[in-house]
């Protein structure tokens, strides 16, 4: 009985945190969530624009396929939203392709990948979590391959001697990947316009997210602070490096209530980790319907959505 009654109190107390939550403040994250979508949805359009200047890109399709590939990422493992990101994208440009595409992706992550080292440098520095680097198993890796020069040439040699075959085969097929790849990233060679078309809007979309947790961290009754908030980002995207449950459901509660332990309760922090996941993974889903019902000017979204993604992939 003693293990049901610990249970009941642990669930009578996470039912507690949950009752008592500012509902205004998941009101304002959930108004800075959805500016953070539109944000990187203006983002991604603008790379699109510039690698197809003759077509028209729609903003209202590009938000659609943003918000339709971040909604099934929440309950796809694997990140499988991405998949339909790319092709709800290439079926709403016309004569696109999926490599041109995905590189157009591929040009907002220097920003991001800029903004989460500036994030995870801000944890170190406010002592929220140690930034430690280990030199052991680079040293040994070293010592290894020192040791073994003669396998470590070998297998040099027969790398080089593949990637040099591969290329004298496959050139044409590489130099037109390359041509596509090329074009996804037009936007880059105007530096002014990507400055101020993509890499100021995903600033503020970052801040936006940063306002979206300290706003959940606040309602929940948290410490709200900013360095808070970026652990709490560090942690969550450490929950879905590796993909194996829909938006690291599992793995980012008990990530999270490790990493807090020294700022609130377990029960707090589970509860808080629970209601942030759930709250955004809810109007992940209702961003991604309702902007796809407007993007497919029809009730039947998700159907015409399935429709799209086919003609898409055999395209």
């Amino acid at each position: 009985m003693d293990v049901f009654d610990a249970i009941a109190g642990h669930g009578a107390d996470l039912a507690g945190k949950f009752a008592a939550v500012d509902p205004r403040l998941l009101v304002l994250a959930a108004v800075l969530h959805v500016s953070n979508h539109i944000l990187r949805s203006f983002a991604w359009r603008n790379i699109l624009t510039a690698a197809y200047p003759d077509r028209r890109v729609s903003f209202t399709g590009v938000t659609a396929a943003y918000a339709s590939g971040v909604a099934l990422n929440a309950v796809i493992p694997a990140r499988g939203g991405d998949a339909a990101k790319l092709a709800l994208a290439r079926a709403e440009i016309r004569g696109s392709s999926i490599t041109t595409i995905g590189a157009t992706i591929t040009v907002l992550l220097p920003f991001d990948l800029l903004a989460a080292a500036a994030t995870l440098l801000l944890v170190g520095v406010t002592g929220d979590a140690p930034l430690t680097v280990n030199l052991d198993s680079a040293a040994t890796t070293g010592t290894w391959l020192t040791g073994n020069l003669v396998l470590t040439t070998a297998i040099v040699a027969g790398t080089a001697m593949v990637a040099g075959l591969a290329v004298r085969y496959l050139r044409p097929r590489i130099r037109q990947v390359w041509e596509r790849i090329r074009q996804g990233g037009a936007i880059l060679r105007t530096p002014r316009r990507y400055l101020a078309r993509v890499a100021l809007p995903q600033a503020v979309a970052w801040i936006c997210r940063i306002g979206v947790v300290m706003s959940l961290l606040a309602a929940f009754g948290l410490p709200a602070s900013p360095a808070l908030a970026a652990l709490v980002m560090v942690v969550a995207g450490a929950s879905t490096v590796v993909p194996l449950t829909p938006g690291g459901a599992g793995t980012q509660q008990v990530l999270l209530a490790y990493a807090l332990s020294e700022a609130a309760s377990s029960a707090a922090v589970v509860s808080f980790s629970i209601g942030m996941q759930a709250g955004v993974t809810a109007v992940n889903a209702l961003l991604g319907i309702g902007a796809a019902m407007i993007a497919c000017r029809s009730l039947r979204a998700v159907s015409l959505l399935r429709q799209r993604m086919g003609v898409a992939d055999a395209a």
